[in-house]
């Protein structure tokens, strides 16, 4: 049995390692919980049945702990950093996940804001015009 970091599991392991390739200049960790500040607020501009608009840290981990999602890979389509505003950086990262057994690709955009090597704030988008 493969062993992944805390947090991580074999249905999201692709995801989370695809977020902390785009962290990882901007972040002072090794894994993806570990590069976001306890007081995060996780904003899911999106709806599915049963799912919440936010969720803090810990709630958002808890769910992930769950998640059976059967991804095969994570790829990027496209990273833009925004480094204007002093001691903060503004990722905007738009991405692909694939799953396994015919579960249909999603396109997701993720925009991190990162202050002092912790992520602070994170807005989810999903691509619906497929």
């Amino acid at each position: 049995m493969e062993k992944y970091l805390s947090g991580y599991n074999e249905n999201s392991v692709h995801f989370f390692n695809l977020m902390m390739e785009g962290l990882k200049d901007y972040v002072d960790a090794e894994s993806f919980w570990d590069a976001v500040d306890e007081d995060t607020i996780f904003k899911f501009h999106y709806h599915f049945p049963d799912f919440p608009k936010e969720m803090s840290k810990a709630q958002y981990k808890e769910w992930f702990s769950k998640y059976t999602a059967p991804e095969s890979s994570a790829e990027f389509i496209n990273v833009y950093k925004d480094l204007s505003t002093s001691g903060q950086t503004t990722l905007i990262m738009q991405y692909v996940v694939h799953y396994k057994q015919g579960v249909p690709d999603m396109n997701f955009l993720s925009i991190a804001t990162v202050k002092d090597n912790k992520v602070v704030a994170w807005d989810d988008y999903l691509d619906t015009s497929k």
